[in-house]
């Protein structure tokens, strides 16, 4: 992983970002603050990767490796995004019901990327734990997967930072 797109990754997975912040909401029994997901994907011969996340005050990131300088690209989104902001909410509410199907590790233990092309690590963060756990896209899509609610809540998501940026007009113009 190229290092602009790890620090921005640690930075969502860091819930001390959000101690000093108002409207902080922990969900459910294990208190979730940030939930998302990691995919990997081969670009050439090299596998790169894409995260979403969001937390509870309704804020939303996409970042993904690029052949940029920085090797960074990415779009913020959430608030004024009233349909961003509905499916990132959806998907950290599942993944607040699902942290007993997922890995508990200390939080600041960090999220191991995915395993391979193909492969989506989903996460949930509190400020004691990290609950993750990986399964091939393909496994995520069938709708009789407990985690099926949480993946297409973040493709929607992933939608709706495509849309978002298409609608932005042009840097560099009025």
């Amino acid at each position: 992983m190229k290092t602009a797109y790890i620090n921005m990754r640690n930075f969502w997975l860091d819930v001390k970002n959000l101690e000093n912040r108002k409207g902080v909401i922990e969900i459910g029994a294990d208190k979730i603050s940030v939930a998302g997901v990691e995919m990997s994907f081969k670009d050439a011969a090299e596998t790169k990767h894409l995260f979403i996340a969001t937390n509870s005050l309704g804020d939303s990131s996409l970042y993904f490796e690029n052949n940029s300088k920085s090797g960074l690209g990415g779009m913020i989104g959430g608030h004024g995004h009233e349909a961003l902001q509905n499916a990132a909410a959806h998907m950290l509410a599942h993944a607040a019901r699902l942290t007993d199907k997922m890995t508990a590790v200390q939080a600041g233990s960090g999220l191991p990327a995915p395993s391979a092309a193909g492969m989506v690590r989903l996460f949930a963060v509190s400020k004691d734990k990290l609950f993750y756990t990986e399964e091939s896209e393909e496994n995520l899509r069938q709708p009789d997967n407990p985690f099926y609610p949480f993946f297409a809540y973040s493709q929607q998501t992933l939608g709706f930072f495509r849309a978002q940026e298409e609608q932005a007009p042009a840097k560099g113009h009025a």
